[in-house]
Formats: structure tokens, C-alpha cells, sequence
């Protein structure tokens, strides 16, 4: 294993102060320290503090410095396109779900067909639109049309 030399430089904060006034006219009183984790920073004022400990205060230690917060990518949400299908009627299934009726189903179902083919025409009907349908998609399309066929018939 390789051996790494670290050098350690320790700077009063009093001395980087007379540097910086040496270079800029600031107020008279310096009153805060913070520490970023990319720079120092040094708050002047021409009001001095009432408490000098509070003078210089760090807000936290060089190995607990917070690192910047990543912004969640967003999501897509999984939605089923149903654009161009036009709603034959909205109403509440079995379940208690608020659903739509989507013409397209209610043609392909309303003829009677085995039930491996009515699940085949739903999921025919949504990948034409660009689905890539999941089996609780294609069952919940399946049971709302067949639930709206057999309450339509009665």
C-alpha cells in the first residue's frame, strides 16, 4: 500500500481578517465566521455584538461539512394514454372506483367472446395507443367494460 503525506495548515481567523481589511474597507467589527463547504465567509457590521464570544463562531467542523442537496429526478408517472377514445359514460365500479367507459372496449367486448380473447382485444386495443399495458391494467379495463355491458343489458 502506498503511504500519503498530508499537510496540515492551521490559519488564525484573526489573521485572515487583517488580510482581508488590508484589502477592502469594511465596518469596524467583524462579527460571524461561517464555513460553506467550498469557501470562508466573514460577516462586518458597524454594530459590535453585545457577547465578544460570539464574535467568531464556526457553524460546523471541517469533516461534518453538508454536502449539497441532489434534486430528485422526476418521475414519469404510470398513466394509461386513453387520448382520441371517446367516454361512453363514467359511473362507479364493483370495487368503489370512479372509472371511465371507453368506446373502443365496448366494441370489441360487446360481442360475446371467449375469455382469453376479451383479455387479447383490451390489450390489442391498449398498446395501439402506445401502452405497454400490465396485467392489473388490462383486468381493470376488462372487468369496468364488462361490468358497464352486463349493467347496460339488465
Amino acid at each position: 500500500m502506498g503511504e500519503e503525506v498530508v499537510t496540515f495548515v492551521r490559519i488564525p481567523i484573526s489573521e485572515i481578517e487583517q488580510i482581508i481589511r488590508a484589502k477592502h474597507a469594511l465596518p469596524r467589527a467583524m462579527i460571524d465566521v461561517r464555513l460553506e463547504p467550498d469557501s470562508l465567509i466573514l460577516y462586518f457590521s458597524d454594530k459590535e455584538r453585545p457577547n465578544p464570544s460570539d464574535v467568531v463562531s464556526i457553524a460546523s467542523p471541517l469533516n461534518t461539512i453538508p454536502k449539497k442537496r441532489r434534486r430528485r429526478a422526476r418521475r414519469r408517472r404510470n398513466r394509461t394514454k386513453t387520448r382520441g377514445w371517446e367516454i361512453v359514460e363514467r359511473m362507479t365500479n364493483k370495487k368503489g372506483q370512479a372509472c371511465a367507459i371507453y368506446k373502443p372496449f365496448v366494441e370489441a367486448l360487446a360481442r360475446p367472446l371467449p375469455p382469453a380473447d376479451q383479455r387479447t382485444a383490451v390489450m390489442k386495443i391498449l398498446r395501439s395507443n402506445g401502452n405497454r399495458p400490465s396485467e392489473a391494467t388490462t383486468s381493470y379495463f376488462l372487468e369496468n367494460t364488462l361490468e358497464y355491458l352486463s349493467n347496460k343489458n339488465s
